[in-house]
């Protein structure tokens, strides 16, 4: 609402944010603004379209229907507090329910909040609420509230990119985490890069880089520019752009074999897999996780999208595909597979999926990341009391498996066989740990004494 002007003045300013003056633009003055507003509605001077009430009667049956469905009472508080956010900036706007989409929902996300009782700003705001209100969407697209095309907006946020994605899994074989980091690392530069790929030249790409230098780590500059380099090539591909701007990008240095992998001695491994509480639905898969790690090298991925059909009982294989598409069998250890039986016959929830591994309260769904199986090994390691590790993910198990064969007197080439290096060269790391054999090959220094 415009401020009043006294007579014999100049004309009105035009709308729009930046011809107000600095009261106009205030939370102060927005939030007296929706207050005078919200009296024309309660006098009935002013119709709102959109009844609070029944939209919060919605989020009731939503927060039941998750109490139903298994949900702890903490995580229906955080969805009811989400969801009665959203409602209440509705109903500010006068927006109903069966209005809800796309632009709606990104209105939402970027809106400046003075909504009463959940004021909080946009960089607080964590994209766990906007999870939530997508999820309580679906749920009225369910009942009947509002139209599926809501839904499908939804859905199409968590997936930029749709065809850089594509083109990665069907003509690079690119597994999914990679290709869900390409995609992220891209989503955060194509602001900078800009919509149109046929203006991108040399200058621009080496721009958008230098930018980001100061603010990032090396290896996060290094996962950027391998991330733009494969955006370059799919562009190019469509001819998009031109394929010489991949010379464009600077290589950032990075020193191979210049420090050590990270281990832990084999008897705090099996500490480690020992620490779990057998007795229970959680330590039963805690323990299989474990035992696939510290066994067959596994990554964090390969557990995570183990599927029960991966799994051949009969002549105990066990089936991952690492960072490509390309299936590898590996043999599956007596204790591995009984792990792993008997979580699946005692611990593992009933439930229509054919992932191996799932969450351990409700909702019962597989791994959304990685990330929890790294999760899984830092807890171990907290309960076995192992606090010299300076790796705590699923990579430090894999780097002790491969350390205890090589010390066990397996060959570089075995141990590159079990952790399916398709180089030669990503094994030799390992080759600095075992001190027996290098005291064996290391030559005296010149005036000094021989090495021992």
């Amino acid at each position: 609402l415009p401020l009043p002007r006294p007579a014999g003045t100049s004309s009105p300013r035009p709308p729009g944010e930046r011809y107000q003056n600095g009261l106009e633009r205030s939370r102060d003055f927005k939030s007296r603004v929706l207050q005078f507003v919200r009296f024309l509605e309660d006098s009935g001077r002013v119709r709102n379209p959109m009844v609070l009430d029944n939209a919060l009667q919605r989020v009731e049956d939503f927060a039941g229907y998750l109490r139903e469905d298994g949900y702890a009472s903490g995580t229906v508080d955080h969805y009811r507090f989400s969801c009665r956010h959203f409602v209440a900036w509705l109903y500010q706007h006068h927006t109903t329910l069966a209005a809800i989409d796309d632009t709606v929902l990104g209105r939402f996300w970027s809106h400046d909040c003075i909504c009463p009782g959940f004021a909080v700003r946009h960089d607080e705001r964590s994209r766990h609420c906007m999870a939530n209100v997508a999820r309580f969407v679906r749920f009225l697209v369910t009942t009947g509230v509002i139209r599926s095309a809501a839904v499908e907006a939804c859905q199409g946020r968590d997936d930029p990119l749709p065809a850089f994605h594509d083109w990665m899994r069907r003509h690079r074989g690119t597994g999914e985490r990679t290709i869900s980091d390409h995609v992220r690392r891209i989503n955060a530069l194509l602001p900078d890069l800009g919509p149109d790929s046929n203006r991108y030249d040399a200058a621009l790409v080496r721009r958008v880089i230098l930018q980001r230098v100061e603010s990032a780590s090396r290896i996060g500059v290094q996962g950027m520019t391998g991330s733009l380099r494969m955006y370059l090539r799919f562009l190019a591909s469509t001819g998009a752009c031109s394929l010489s701007l991949i010379d464009a990008i600077p290589t950032i240095p990075r020193w191979r074999l210049s420090t050590l992998p990270r281990y832990i001695l084999h008897d705090d491994v099996e500490r480690v897999i020992a620490s779990c509480d057998l007795t229970t639905h959680r330590g039963l898969r805690d323990h299989a996780i474990l035992l696939l790690l510290a066994r067959l090298a596994l990554r964090a991925g390969d557990v995570a999208k183990l599927c029960l059909g991966d799994i051949d009982w009969d002549r105990a294989l066990i089936k991952v595909a690492g960072k490509s598409s390309r299936m590898v069998a590996l043999p599956l250890p007596q204790d591995v597979g009984d792990a792993l039986l008997k979580y699946i016959e005692h611990g593992r929830p009933a439930v229509d999926t054919d992932r191996v591994f799932l969450r351990s309260i409700a909702p019962f769904q597989p791994f959304s990341d990685p990330s929890a199986v790294g999760n899984v090994v830092r807890d171990a390691l907290k309960r076995a009391g192992v606090r010299n590790a300076q790796l705590r993910g699923a990579h430090l198990l894999r780097h002790s498996a491969a350390t205890h064969m090589l010390r066990s007197g397996a060959t570089l080439a075995a141990v590159g066989a079990v952790l399916r290096h398709q180089s030669s060269e990503s094994t030799a790391i390992y080759a600095k740990v075992d001190t027996s054999m290098l005291t064996q090959v290391a030559q005296p220094w010149i005036g000094g004494v021989t090495c021992r």
